[in-house]
């Protein structure tokens, strides 16, 4: 039986290791799309899309948590311009909407749950439904921050297809190696 102080530490332990990955994961995917962005921090490929699918699929509040604390360190720079509401609101759009997308999609189950009945099919429904939800919540967002210069009809396809690519492309390359590796099932 664990105590509730060795429960706190271990969420918080996964909380702030899922923030550094995902910060790093965001960074890596910086430089290996560099060139295919459409805007800042919007590439055609978001491999952190699909990490932070994984990252609440595996870990749920403390992934969330630890995604929500990575955007903010990623955004850290902007805390001194006077937008720090923006700061905010990204890292909880970042970190929960993932939450929220699982949370809606498998009716209130747990995380365990989820991934028992995780098909090819519902991963796919689950990656284009976070994806939309995930590109328009963002786009919401700098839309409140920049006004008229985003035009979120136009913005919001680069964020989705790079957010579904990449999704894909992490989520289905998890799959081939965890089918490629023999674990002994106890």
């Amino acid at each position: 039986m664990k105590i509730p102080i060795q429960i706190a530490l271990e969420s918080a332990a996964l909380t702030l290791g899922s923030a550094v990955l995902f910060a790093s994961f965001f960074q890596f995917n910086g430089w290996l799309f560099a060139d295919w962005a459409y805007r800042e921090n919007v590439t055609w490929v978001f491999l952190p899309a699909g990490f932070r699918i994984i990252l609440v699929l595996v870990l749920g509040l403390p992934g969330t948590l630890g995604i929500m604390l990575g955007t903010w360190y990623l955004d850290r720079e902007l805390l001194s311009t006077g937008t720090s509401w923006l700061v905010l609101l990204n890292g909880v759009v970042s970190g929960f909407m993932p939450y929220v997308v699982m949370k809606v999609m498998g009716k209130g189950k747990s995380s365990d749950q989820l991934m028992q009945e995780l098909t090819s099919h519902r991963l796919l429904n689950c990656t284009l439904i976070f994806s939309a939800a995930n590109s328009v919540a963002h786009q919401l967002v700098w839309m409140l921050h920049q006004g008229s210069t985003v035009n979120i009809l136009v913005d919001v396809w680069p964020m989705f297809m790079g957010d579904t690519l990449g999704a894909l492309l992490m989520l289905y390359g998890l799959k081939l190696v965890l089918s490629r590796l023999h674990i002994k099932q106890v």
